[in-house]
């Protein structure tokens, strides 16, 4: 094993600006939370033949951690093993567990960095871990804590926390176990999951512990604090600009926003050999922008997160489009975490309505709450919905005196929660919980433990149950996700493959 890591030896020592460059990224560009991981992917990417090699040679699965080490050689954070699937941990014995597929059957490889007394970051190497057998056993007893208060059902309430109000839960915290703990793995309060007894909670993760971590990687540290403290990070000297090539400059750069990409596509205009490696602060500082990762932005914009906000919640209505700043991953998360927070609702593909819009409306975050709670109580365990069917059960609802279209109460009910939805070409039916697989669920209703039916027959229950058209198509997609046989030669679905040869053979 130890030959297969030698070939980081060539990095260790170096900064975390050296080492962007090394690999091939702008460190102007990579001073997001997620530097040292981006430099990780690339050394991983760039030596990914001598990782399969190494992958090979271990029992189990491998996984790359990137480890932060602050100046004392303590980790900065807890790591994040897995999202956890509730209903899997309860339905699993000890052997097939959480625990054991991320502890007892992966082998972890850490690349681990370390500041020094002046801030900078430093690669101090990597390290093969995995836990020892004894280790691993001695979670079984807190496995079983855990599968305990599931099955009892989890313990959920309110207390406050400074001048706000948090949710709490009697899962285990930090301190029931050295090595791992359940914390949430979210991106806001309201991206949930579903828990055995019908609640819903904050997604939670299975995480290593800060200190444990910390006392595996600091040999490392130790090794290497001395050399890294006599030590200074690279600082990118940029491009020179002449008074003729900024004054340019500044005639053609005059939007708000930029990706990294469609700056450099600006610059090009005036210098046509520039590329990424030319930006750095000082540059882009001289033409009154700043970087703030992932884009470059005007200076009136502090970061990119309060940029976007004002894209998207500037105005009542916004319209994603396809562009370079809003269709960047970055984006995308933002745009997820507004949705699940009420700030934005979806009222039709790509389109929303804002919490402007909504507030000049009188429309608070309880009233939307409490309009899907009264959803849930009205509808039946195991049904399907479509908004319509919806909408009627609510007509004395005070959200619906409002009046909205129909798809405004559709995105409400989309959100993540206990209700959940399955799309079916363009409509989407409502179920009440988070089935683990809604279009096996759909299918099982309509199919009434047929272990065959025509399409065409399928098709005519759906729309006949729904008052909806559906198309042979939309329902041949649905198929796909579920564990139902479509056999295009004959226009039928099946129960499953064997059926479908039963049926072929008896023919």
């Amino acid at each position: 094993m130890k030959e297969h890591l030698g070939v980081f030896d060539t990095y260790i020592g170096k900064g975390a600006r050296q080492l962007s460059w090394d690999v091939g990224l702008n460190p102007d560009l990579n001073e997001s939370k997620a530097k040292t991981s981006n430099i990780t992917k690339r050394l991983i990417d760039r030596h990914k033949e001598t990782v399969e090699h190494l992958e090979n040679g271990i029992e189990g699965r491998l996984m790359v951690k990137s480890v932060n080490l602050n100046k004392k050689g303590k980790s900065k954070q807890n790591t994040v093993l897995e999202v956890i699937d509730f209903l899997s941990w309860v339905e699993t014995g000890w052997e097939d567990s959480a625990i054991m597929r991320c502890l007892g059957k992966t082998t972890y490889l850490f690349m681990v960095y370390g500041e020094n007394k002046e801030g900078d970051e430093f690669f101090l190497g990597p390290l093969l871990w995995k836990p020892s057998d004894e280790e691993v056993q001695g979670l079984k007893s807190y496995w079983k804590m855990v599968t305990d208060i599931l099955i009892e059902g989890v313990q959920i309430w309110e207390a406050p926390w400074g001048k706000e109000i948090i949710t709490k839960n009697n899962l285990p915290g930090q301190r029931a176990h050295e090595m791992v703990h359940i914390r949430p793995k979210a991106n806001n309060k309201n991206d949930v999951t579903l828990l055995p007894d019908g609640q819903t909670i904050t997604k939670q993760g299975l995480w290593l512990n800060a200190k444990y971590v910390s006392d595996i990687v600091s040999p490392l540290f130790e090794i290497r604090k001395d050399e890294i403290n006599l030590k200074r990070d690279m600082v990118s000297e940029g491009i020179e600009l002449d008074e003729t090539e900024l004054d340019s400059l500044k005639g053609i750069v005059t939007e708000d926003a930029y990706t990294p990409e469609t700056f450099v596509e600006a610059c090009r205009q005036v210098i046509r050999d520039f590329n990424l490696d030319w930006i750095s602060k000082d540059m882009v500082e001289s033409l009154g922008y700043r970087i703030s990762s992932p884009y470059i932005l005007g200076k009136k914009y502090l970061d990119s997160r309060s940029y976007i906000e004002e894209v998207i919640l500037g105005n009542d209505y916004f319209k994603m489009e396809d562009t370079p700043i809003l269709s960047h991953p970055y984006a995308s998360r933002m745009i997820a975490k507004m949705r699940d927070g009420w700030r934005i609702i979806e009222i039709e593909t790509d389109l929303y309505i804002t919490e402007r819009a909504l507030s000049k409306a009188g429309i608070t975050v309880r009233l939307l709450e409490s309009y899907r709670e009264s959803v849930l109580g009205q509808m039946e365990t195991g049904l399907f919905y479509t908004i319509e069917q919806l909408v009627d059960l609510m007509e004395n609802d005070p959200l619906e005196e409002y009046g909205f279209d129909e798809r405004v109460y559709e995105g409400i009910l989309r959100r993540p929660g206990k209700i959940s939805n399955v799309r079916v070409g363009e409509t989407y039916l409502f179920n009440s919980g988070m089935s683990r697989n809604l279009p096996q669920s759909l299918l099982d209703d309509l199919m009434k433990r047929r272990p065959f039916l025509r399409l065409a027959d399928l098709r005519e229950e759906m729309e006949d149950t729904y008052e909806k058209p559906f198309g042979e198509g939309d329902l041949v997609s649905l198929l796909k996700r579920s564990s139902y046989h479509f056999a295009s030669d004959i226009d039928m679905v099946f129960e499953s493959k064997d059926a479908y040869l039963s049926y072929l053979y008896n023919v």
